[in-house]
C-alpha cells in the first residue's frame, strides 16, 4: 500500500520554544522547510544536484495549520504527499508528527516552483528530477486528497 513519503526527523529544540513552554508558531516551518530539503535530495537535487542543473526549489505560497503543542525536546517527523505537479512546479502537502506517539502537530500545504538560477525564473524541472518527482506523484495519485488541501482562511459568517 502507498503511504505518504516520510522526509524528516527532528528534536525539537530549545531555539523553537517560546513563552509559552511550547514550540514557537513560526519554528514549525523549520522542519518543513528541511523536510523540503530531504525531498530535494532524494529527486536530484541536493548540493551537488543544484551545482550541475543550475536548479533549485523555491516556495510560492504556504498554508499552516497547527493542531497540537509540542514542548522541547520532543521528537518530529515529518512525511509528504505530491498532491500536483505540472512540468515547473509541485504542490506538496505535509504532515508534521510527534516521533513517538504519532500525535498530528500541524499540517503544511506549499506551492514550490522549480528555478532556473542562471535567471533567476521559473522553468520546467531538469528532465531526471522531473522524471523522480512525476514518479513519486503517480504513487501519491493512489492517496486519498487531505481534507484541508486547497483550503485558504476566511472567517465564516453564521
Amino acid at each position: 500500500m502507498t503511504t505518504p513519503l516520510h522526509l524528516y526527523d527532528a528534536i525539537v529544540v530549545k531555539e523553537w520554544v517560546d513563552y509559552n513552554g511550547h514550540m514557537n508558531d513560526a519554528a514549525y516551518a523549520i522542519p518543513f522547510s528541511r523536510a523540503i530539503d530531504a525531498m530535494m535530495a532524494m529527486v536530484g537535487l541536493d548540493e551537488a544536484g543544484r551545482v550541475s542543473t543550475n536548479h533549485t526549489i523555491f516556495t510560492l505560497a504556504i498554508q499552516m495549520r497547527y493542531h497540537h503543542e509540542v514542548k522541547e525536546g520532543e521528537p518530529l517527523k515529518v512525511s509528504g504527499q505530491i498532491i500536483e505537479i505540472d512540468a515547473k512546479r509541485i504542490r506538496l502537502y505535509q504532515w508534521l508528527r510527534h516521533g513517538t506517539d504519532d500525535t498530528l502537530l500541524a499540517t503544511c500545504e506549499q506551492l514550490l516552483a522549480s528555478v532556473d538560477q542562471s535567471g533567476p525564473k521559473i522553468a520546467a524541472f531538469p528532465e531526471s528530477v522531473g522524471e523522480k518527482l512525476r514518479a513519486m506523484a503517480t504513487e501519491h495519485a493512489e492517496l486519498p486528497v487531505p481534507e484541508d488541501a486547497g483550503q485558504g482562511i476566511s472567517l465564516r459568517r453564521r
